[in-house]
């Protein structure tokens, strides 16, 4: 085992439950939310996360508590920026 190897230990496996998430939350995606993903919620099981520039804008306060059976976390922060 590598000491990147920790790097990994958070990153759930995409099952078809996470992907229908994933389907179903990529149409959110617009002027106030910038990505959405999979993470790791409290309880160690997967959980659908909305990165939003604000999470008071409408577009995050439109974001459900719960998708496909996963709980939603809005997390802010910057916008996703393509680096050359």
């Amino acid at each position: 085992m590598s000491e990147d190897d920790d790097l990994y230990a958070e990153i759930p496996s995409i099952d078809e439950r996470s992907r229908r998430a994933l389907t179903v939350a990529e149409k959110w995606i617009g002027e106030d939310i910038q990505g959405v993903a999979i993470g790791v919620a409290a309880d160690g099981g997967p959980e659908l996360v909305v990165y939003a520039l604000d999470s008071s804008s409408a577009g995050a306060r439109a974001v459900p508590q719960e998708c496909e059976g996963l709980p939603v976390r809005v997390e802010t922060g910057d916008a996703f920026r393509a680096e050359s």
